[in-house]
């Protein structure tokens, strides 16, 4: 029995060596690895456990036999207490194998712990570039509502003052049309006072003439009076009152 307890481990101890899943329940019996109730390698300590206690109880037994001086019963322990010691041994190697197994899942584990806090890190100096971008972006788009608030305010007063420069036009142009009308019937009344205008100048000029004719024909009527009547005091008093005048008149002149 204590030779396969020996064979057992070394089999084990040869699993333990070999990269890849162990499951210690299937070799050993009993609770599975980081079972529930057992620790990791629980199989060789209760081989180790067991080896020992057959090993003192062979030399209790070798005690014993001494007693009754049994060469063969001491011999028959002897090799009892070897092969414990061996399959001690043997669950000494396995265990340290399974040790050294842990503690490099342990390092893989803290390096894989490792990284993942790097990944931690990345990722959130990635939440906090995403949240600046956010805000910034929130940001703009504020702006761009005050903006747009303020275009659509502008653009209201532009449409009032709009529709009001188009009453206003539309009043201009109606006065315009006035204004139009009024200088179109000044006009007309300007060419005919200018028409007026031209045949008085006329009337007046022929009057102006007819009055500077009038006037030298009555210079001249005065003139040949002046000279009848010299003319005819000239003859009376030479040959008498020949030439006689009544009431004041020249008998001689008539216009």
């Amino acid at each position: 029995m204590n030779r396969f307890c020996v064979i057992a481990v070394c089999i084990f101890a040869g699993a333990l060596a070999t990269p890849g899943h162990i499951d210690l329940g299937s070799s050993l019996g009993g609770g599975g690895y980081g079972g529930k109730g057992f620790s990791a390698g629980s199989g060789l300590k209760t081989i180790a456990q067991g080896a020992s206690e057959q090993a003192s109880n062979a030399v209790a037994n070798q005690h014993s036999a001494a007693r009754q001086a049994a060469f063969s019963a001491k011999s028959s322990l002897a090799q009892a207490a070897l092969g414990a010691a061996a399959t001690a041994q043997a669950a000494l190697i396995g265990k340290q194998i399974l040790v050294q197994k842990l503690e490099r899942d342990v390092s893989d584990a803290q390096q894989q712990l490792q990284g993942e806090l790097h990944q931690l890190e990345q990722a959130e100096r990635s939440a906090n570039a995403a949240q600046q971008a956010f805000q910034q972006a929130q940001q703009q788009v504020n702006a761009l509502s005050n903006a747009l608030n303020s275009a659509q305010g502008a653009g209201s007063h532009s449409q009032q003052a709009a529709e009001e420069a188009i009453a206003e036009l539309g009043s201009q142009e109606a006065m315009v049309g006035a204004a139009k009308q009024r200088l179109s019937v000044l006009t007309q009344e300007l060419s005919a006072a200018q028409g007026d205008l031209q045949s008085t100048q006329a009337a007046a000029h022929q009057a102006q003439s007819a009055a500077q004719i009038a006037q030298s024909n009555a210079a001249n009527a005065a003139e040949s009076a002046s000279a009848a009547a010299a003319s005819g005091l000239e003859h009376g008093s030479i040959g008498g009152a020949s030439y006689g005048y009544s009431g004041g008149e020249f008998s001689g002149y008539h216009h």
